[in-house]
């Protein structure tokens, strides 16, 4: 199963995907002008039989009709089978899309990111891909004017590869005031991510900052929100780790109920009742 750290920078690109293009500008790559941005299918699949999947595809789509797919790899280590996989993605998506295509790796580490730099030397002349990377030196400075079209997410971003540093204030700073007017939806999502990345005294000068300076009804409920949402979710899928340990075979009608849930108190029941329950009936009281 995905951890949150290699999904993360997933969930900032379906929020926003023209931080792929603001990504690409940052690393000196032409994207068509007045670019919009928009995710594609990602099962790179053709008639062979190995299953190509690359972690995400973005189409950029310019004005005057120039397109460039983006297809979208996430490293949390190095993983040398990427080194032939890797140009498959490419051949297929310009195929697919009767465009041009550009790799692009995310890596949350500077190590990983020097081994995915390495050319890959397919063996056919003058056909030899070098990965485009971002990382903490590489990603785009989320204060710059380029990067306003994808604010929010590349300061997320920022935070997730280690190019804002939350234990420093100024970083801090930045981050809440550019999540400040986004829907609920993102800001709890993105509360998430961001504390799933940070130190536990990042986690508590944020809280700190929010209480002195950032008196806004979002800045209030920010971590509150973010907090029970991730602890919702924790507690939901423990609640059906526990059910499946015990051997009780729970429907996907029960399944949903439990990860749509968000009320705490009744979460909390689910899990004591789950603890020694030898039935749904046990646990749901139905």
């Amino acid at each position: 199963m995905p951890s949150i750290s290699h999904e993360a920078p997933l969930e900032l690109l379906r929020g926003d995907p023209r931080l792929a293009a603001v990504l690409l500008r940052g690393l000196g790559v032409a994207v068509p002008g007045g670019t919009k941005a928009a995710m594609a299918p990602s099962d790179l699949t053709a008639s062979v039989p190995t299953e190509l999947r690359a972690d995400a595809v973005v189409m950029l789509s310019g004005a005057d009709g120039a397109r460039l797919a983006v297809v979208v790899e996430i490293q949390l280590r190095y993983d040398d089978r990427k080194r032939f996989s890797w140009p498959s993605y490419l051949t297929q998506v310009r195929a697919t899309h009767r465009c041009p295509a550009v790799l692009l790796v995310i890596c949350l580490s500077t190590a990983t990111a020097a081994r995915c730099r390495v050319p890959i030397v397919t063996g056919h002349p003058g056909f030899d891909l070098v990965p485009l990377v971002i990382d903490s030196v590489t990603t785009p400075d989320p204060s710059s004017p380029d990067a306003a079209t994808a604010g929010p997410e590349l300061a997320v971003l920022a935070v997730l590869t280690g190019a804002l540093n939350l234990d420093q204030d100024g970083a801090r700073r930045l981050v809440l005031a550019s999540l400040a007017n986004l829907d609920e939806s993102r800001q709890a999502t993105y509360t998430v991510l961001i504390r799933s990345a940070a130190s536990e005294s990042a986690r508590q000068a944020l809280e700190d900052l929010m209480t002195t300076k950032f008196r806004d009804p979002f800045v209030d409920r920010w971590f509150a929100e973010g907090e029970a949402k991730g602890r919702a979710e924790g507690d939901a899928r423990s609640i059906l780790r526990v059910l499946a340990a015990r051997g009780v075979e729970v429907p996907e009608k029960v399944r949903e109920q439990v990860l749509s849930c968000t009320d705490i108190g009744q979460l909390d029941i689910w899990i004591d009742r789950a603890a020694t329950a030898t039935s749904l009936e046990e646990v749901f009281g139905t």
